[in-house]
């Protein structure tokens, strides 16, 4: 992500299992996101300045991405997409800046639900592996008249968990991800 938010001068990275890293996309300017549906066959991932998510094929053995398409788009009103997590359902809950917002996606593209947080500014989610809990962090950054909520953890009941974790193949010194 560029800080300097000039549009198109962000990238995406991958590590692949040997160690070396490999810009696999780019042209993207506040880069979000990114999450894998449960099979790791999708990724999505959130362009917040263009208020927009992205979803492409995954390829398993290679880690190589096609058939890109526009999953959702977030008009200027609405805020913005941001941190992103995929439930056992393989839909997908989205935090949205600047809209006091988090939704649920089918993965299909159709929404689902919104939960409005009391704080406009959330920033990421993520479901807990064994109770029908999400939980929401927000920022406080920026804010003229932030809420108590503003800069905290929120935790909602919702009826879904998180997927089953997937270990990664690659290593880090050395040792074998398990």
């Amino acid at each position: 992500m560029p800080y300097d938010g000039t549009p198109g001068a962000g990238s995406l990275y991958r590590t692949d299992p040997d160690g070396t890293v490999e810009r696999v996309l780019d042209g993207l300017t506040i880069v979000n996101g990114p999450v894998f549906n449960s099979d790791g066959t999708a990724l999505y991932l959130a362009d917040s300045a263009a208020g927009t998510i992205h979803r492409w094929r995954v390829d398993p053995a290679t880690g190589d991405l096609t058939g890109h398409e526009i999953f959702a788009r977030f008009s200027g009103d609405e805020g913005s997409p941001d941190g992103m997590t995929v439930d056992d359902e393989d839909c997908l809950w989205v935090a949205v800046w600047g809209g006091g917002a988090v939704r649920r996606y089918r993965p299909d593209g159709r929404l689902l639900r919104t939960l409005t947080v009391p704080a406009p500014q959330p920033t990421s989610v993520c479901l807990h592996p064994s109770e029908p809990r999400l939980l929401i962090t927000t920022a406080r950054h920026g804010l003229r008249r932030p809420t108590a909520a503003s800069g905290a953890v929120i935790s909602v009941h919702v009826p879904a968990r998180a997927p089953e974790a997937r270990s990664w193949g690659g290593s880090f010194g050395g040792a074998a991800a398990r």
